[in-house]
């Protein structure tokens, strides 16, 4: 999960343009947006994957990432 404050269009627009394109086969980026925030959900990518960091005019403060992983539901009884 990756999350950056800041001014909202213009991150969205600078993920579709810079970070979309580069993103491998089989990696999938769900966006979500507030007034002054952006959170992507990606998901398919191993240990080290990094978002690039947007342009610091974009960004009230550096963006923060977090490693989760998916929790299989429980199997019904």
């Amino acid at each position: 999960m990756w999350e950056a404050k800041g001014d909202a269009d213009g991150l969205v627009a600078w993920w579709r343009a810079s970070v979309d394109p580069e993103l491998a086969t089989g990696i999938e980026a769900e966006l979500f947006r507030s007034a002054d925030r952006v959170v992507a959900l990606v998901r398919g990518v191993g240990p080290g994957f990094r978002v690039p960091e947007p342009p610091d005019a974009l960004v009230a403060r550096p963006p923060h990432a977090w490693p989760f992983e998916t929790v299989p539901p429980v199997p019904p009884a």
